[in-house]
């Protein structure tokens, strides 16, 4: 398993390209980040009926959102505000070089750090530690968990608060 840290962008992305999925930081919990959703699946043992989300860089890369959704986005992007639109969950992460990441690769799909049903991990290290089996598949960027909780999901379809998290949803429904 290959240990990168977030001065090696490049080096990161080409191993996402390649079809590796990494353990890195984000604004919120650690989290597990590829382009091919299904290594995900595979590597944190998780059903296929729990979906993922997509981590962007730009607010242009969610499609048809009303002018309402575009004035809570940017209120709330970057940050831990994960959106459903059409189906599909969004978060725009407020950390730098994950964002600088993203725009190299267009986008990728993301989960938080942990096999399925367990408590998100801690840091690298421990990643290490718990996916060590995974060597092949699975690269590593140096960092921690930035906080205790996850994003909060506010899914836009069906006006609904899925998770609190890290922002109170109640405004955000307010406005909708």
């Amino acid at each position: 398993m290959r240990v990168y840290d977030w001065t090696e962008l490049e080096q990161i992305a080409f191993e996402l390209k390649n079809g590796k999925a990494a353990i890195v930081e984000t604004d919120t919990v650690m989290g597990i980040i590829c382009l091919e959703r299904n290594l995900i699946y595979n590597i944190k043992k998780r059903s296929k009926n729990k979906k993922l989300v997509k981590l962007i860089s730009s607010t242009d890369d969610v499609p048809n959102l009303s002018e309402n959704e575009i004035k809570i986005i940017k209120k709330y992007w970057p940050g831990e505000l994960t959106i459903i639109k059409h189906g599909v969950g969004y978060r725009m992460p407020n950390h730098p070089k994950l964002l600088e990441l993203i725009t190299k690769v267009d986008f990728v799909y993301s989960s938080s750090a942990n096999l399925s049903g367990r408590m998100p991990i801690y840091d690298y290290l421990e990643a290490i530690s718990i996916f060590k089996k995974y060597t092949f598949d699975l690269i590593v960027v140096k960092g921690k968990q930035q906080n205790d909780h996850p994003s909060t999901i506010v899914d836009f379809d069906k006006l609904k608060v899925l998770r609190v998290g890290v922002i109170d949803p109640q405004p955000i429904i307010n406005k909708l």
